[in-house]
């Protein structure tokens, strides 16, 4: 399959053997000296992903004059997970983590690596204090035998903190000139999501602020959350006319920070939504009404993708927390985040990843894109609206194991095999939307007719 691009990924073990620093290797990081902190403080640099290969070529002959123990990131690959909060949004930036015990030495520790490390960039570390542009804090204790690391006070440290760095109470000041922030609804390594009031032309609605941190999300091609954002912006007002997702509104930016504003969709989550009517029942055992309501909004969901199709765009990241369901019952599709343009093959690279469980192989493995690609994605989503299990923990690396466990929860040969043929590990074995469209119309048409105490015999497949 045709590669979107080629990159080489770098090791940094190789740097550290040409320093001639001794370390361990395990399946993420390189550690240098014992790394079993008790007490003192935790240093951390962050970086892009792209500057950490001079980074290290800066940093490493200082850590080995001073002998301190730490641990870095083990290679590219690693770091961008990492830095997308794959390994928890507490990870995300801890490019190089350093151990000092003894806090007298914070002051020139801390002063020398400021200066070395004055011209790199890196995403923001959650819960620290932050010294320079690439330089965090956070102290070490010990309680019930358990380490905890957390953000210092500045007014205990043994050093100075500038002043931007020092943390300011919280306040719902006025963003953008109007958009009022009222809750935070998720926080992220690469930018918050806030419910807000729009005040812009004494509208008083509720609107939608998505928050792109500064290099949050760093590629190989010196992209980072602001390219992605502009890119969602517009996707959006190129489909909103007549695919029904939460309307553009604005885009502005801030102390490094980006925001892009849109309509607030009031409603449930898809996920949420099947959590609460499977609620530890198989779907063999749910009434029919629930069944078909399931079912309906499947339906639309593939309804609403085709719609992106029409417009030459392919979604790539179709999952369980994408689709709101309105208070109308009518469903809308947001986050165009990893959006693809078919016909003009942009953005060039596409952006990476996609969430693991829903997004196809080939996406993850930087394939030109395909709207095949949603289609693995819908059969991912299928499944979860039969189990209500993350796809990422459902399914097997072998199909037809996968086939087995559902065939059992659903006790329906049709629905099982329209997941197992949109999971595909080839395109071209995955079927048309209107195939999976004629398969649910069939499974809900099979519900209507189905007697409470007995099941229908057979059902027929669409290929």
């Amino acid at each position: 399959m045709e590669k979107a691009f080629y990159i080489h990924l770098q090791n940094y073990a190789p740097l550290l053997k040409a320093e001639r620093i001794p370390y361990k290797e395990d399946d993420k990081c390189l550690t240098s000296g014992l790394l079993s902190p008790t007490k003192g403080f935790m240093i951390f640099i962050s970086c892009k992903t792209l500057q950490t290969p001079d980074l290290l070529r800066t940093v490493l002959p200082y850590l080995k004059k001073t002998a301190l123990p730490f641990r870095l990131i083990k290679n590219q690959s690693q770091q961008y997970r990492l830095n997308s909060g794959v390994f928890g949004e507490e990870e995300c930036g801890k490019v190089i983590s350093i151990y000092l015990q003894d806090a007298e030495l914070l002051q020139s520790i801390t002063s020398e690596l400021i200066v070395i490390t004055q011209l790199f960039k890196g995403p923001v570390v959650s819960q620290a204090q932050q010294l320079a542009d690439v330089l965090y804090l956070q102290q070490v204790n010990l309680q019930d035998d358990q380490v905890l690391l957390t953000r210092p006070k500045p007014d205990e440290l043994p050093i100075p903190i500038p002043k931007q760095y020092l943390r300011k109470a919280k306040s719902n000041s006025i963003l953008g000139g109007g958009y009022l922030p009222v809750q935070t609804l998720r926080k992220s390594p690469k930018g918050d999501v806030i419910k807000a009031i729009n005040l812009k032309g004494f509208a008083f609605n509720w609107c939608l602020i998505k928050q792109g941190k500064p290099v949050a999300l760093d590629d190989h091609f010196d992209r980072d959350m602001k390219d992605r954002l502009l890119w969602q912006r517009e996707i959006i007002q190129r489909v909103q006319a007549n695919v029904h997702t939460p309307q553009y509104i604005d885009y502005f930016e801030r102390n490094g920070a980006c925001y892009l504003i849109t309509e607030f969709a009031e409603g449930l989550s898809f996920g949420q939504a099947i959590r609460d009517i499977l609620n530890g029942t198989e779907w063999s055992g749910l009434n029919i009404q629930n069944r078909s309501q399931i079912l309906i909004w499947y339906l639309q969901a593939i309804g609403l993708v085709d719609k992106i199709h029409q417009h030459g765009l392919i979604h790539r990241d179709i999952t369980d927390s994408n689709f709101i369901i309105l208070k109308n019952g009518e469903l809308c599709i947001i986050d165009f985040e990893l959006t693809y343009s078919l016909t003009e093959q942009l953005p060039n690279p596409p952006f990476l990843l996609g969430t693991f469980g829903y997004a196809a192989p080939e996406q993850l493995e930087y394939a030109v894109p395909d709207q095949k690609e949603d289609i693995y994605s819908l059969g991912a989503l299928l499944c979860f609206a039969l189990t209500g299990c993350p796809p990422r923990e459902f399914l097997d690396t072998t199909l037809q194991i996968t086939k087995a466990k559902l065939l059992r929860l659903t006790q329906s040969p049709l629905l099982t095999a329209t997941v197992i043929h949109c999971l595909a590990p080839q395109r071209k074995e995955r079927p048309a939307l209107a195939t999976i469209q004629l398969n649910i119309h069939q499974a809900l048409q099979a519900l209507t007719y189905e007697n409470p105490a007995t099941k229908p015999q057979t059902e027929s497949l669409a290929y």
